[in-house]
């Protein structure tokens, strides 16, 4: 391919971003290259923008929410992770996170994030001195550099394709969360994951479903896409208060499943005291550090026969819960060309990971999902 692309690289922690140009190669085999048309803005590119995932090497092309139309194909790649057959100009989500399949790691432990083959990950990396240089979803276009990269064309409009990627986390912690049909749930967070989180267990047969959070925008929205009652942070201030109330909306002391997506060390301690006694927590929202907490191992989890689940990213079925999450994105019913609320331009990406690290608002306006357009 003839052509450059603009990419919007964060120079280092909580600095400044700069835009930069580089060229488009062509793809080599089972390799492609993507037109992007829209990347959200996750929690965690806020976090590595402010230092606190130590892995990540600056200067870094963030953005791994990526949707956009196919710009060429290598040679042996004709159809997406469904087997359909794919050509330039379709449109089509993107997975990050591309493992060997064949290792100890992948196929008896079930760790692909441990894979010792596992391909740097698309919004992850370090692009500048060395290609591939176009890695990340904050660029006009995407080299897919990782042969066997997964990815699903769809017919669905960018902003709702977008949403794909934290589908598939909250699918994953659902599903870690031992959510099933008649389950109580409570969901810790209202930013994308926590209302996909909404989605995922509305999905799975939950019979109620509170979220708690804020501000009042993301809660409305969570209320539209499946939660049947919320509490506002910013109104129940008082920790004990706000328990009193999950519990009066979910009418019972404590969810057998809370999901914590507020990306908190503080409140996951809150989210302990949310679940009930033998229940689950599955915290998603920790995803760098923060800190650590007090923790009462006899009290705060002995005692209530309680059980703590992890969940990194999508998890070791992350094909499965990628074409999972596509379903029910496709699926329809819900209001999911909502969530993304701010289009923002690259020329904007460090305002954007600036505003999402540190409040509520852009442009007068609360932050439901961020997402870049590189074409704005």
């Amino acid at each position: 391919m003839s052509t450059t692309s603009r990419a919007a690289i964060v120079v280092d922690a909580a600095g400044e971003v700069r835009i930069r140009s580089y060229e488009v190669p062509g793809p080599g085999p089972g390799e492609f290259t993507l037109k992007v048309e829209l990347c959200g803005v996750c929690g965690t590119d806020a976090h590595v923008y402010q230092g606190r995932l130590p892995s990540i090497a600056f200067p870094a092309l963030l953005g791994h929410e990526i949707v956009g139309t196919v710009a060429a194909l290598g040679e042996g790649v004709t159809a997406d992770h469904r087997g359909r057959p794919v050509a330039v100009g379709d449109r089509v989500g993107v997975f990050p996170a591309v493992s060997c399949g064949r290792c100890h790691q992948c196929q008896v432990r079930r760790r692909p994030a441990n894979c010792p083959d596992r391909r740097p990950s698309y919004g992850f990396t370090s692009p500048v001195t060395t290609p591939p240089h176009l890695t990340g979803g904050f660029a006009e276009y995407l080299h897919a550099a990782n042969a066997g990269t997964v990815f699903h064309r769809t017919d669905l409009p960018p902003e709702v394709a977008v949403l794909q990627e934290p589908l598939s986390v909250a699918l994953h912690g659902v599903e870690r969360g031992g959510v099933r049909l008649g389950s109580t749930v409570v969901v810790q967070g209202v930013g994308a994951i926590g209302l996909m989180a909404v989605v995922a267990a509305r999905a799975s047969g939950a019979s109620r479903i509170v979220a708690v959070g804020a501000p009042r925008a993301r809660l409305e929205l969570a209320e539209a896409l499946g939660a049947d009652a919320v509490v506002d942070i910013t109104r129940v201030t008082d920790v004990p208060e706000r328990r009193r109330a999950v519990f009066d909306a979910l009418d019972a002391p404590g969810a057998d499943c809370v999901i914590g997506a507020s990306g908190s060390p503080h409140a996951f301690m809150e989210a302990v005291g949310l679940v009930a006694d033998g229940g689950v927590l599955a915290e998603l929202g920790n995803f760098t550090d923060r800190g650590t907490v007090p923790f009462n191992p006899f009290s705060d989890l002995l005692k209530r026969d309680i059980t703590i689940a992890g969940v990194y990213g999508a998890g070791p079925d992350m094909q499965r819960r990628y074409h999972e999450a596509l379903l029910i994105l496709e699926r329809g019913g819900r209001p999911y060309d909502r969530v993304v609320s701010h289009r923002v331009p690259l020329e904007r990406v460090g305002e954007a990971l600036t505003a999402l690290g540190g409040g509520f608002s852009l442009d007068g306006r609360d932050i439901v999902k961020l997402a870049i357009d590189p074409w704005a």
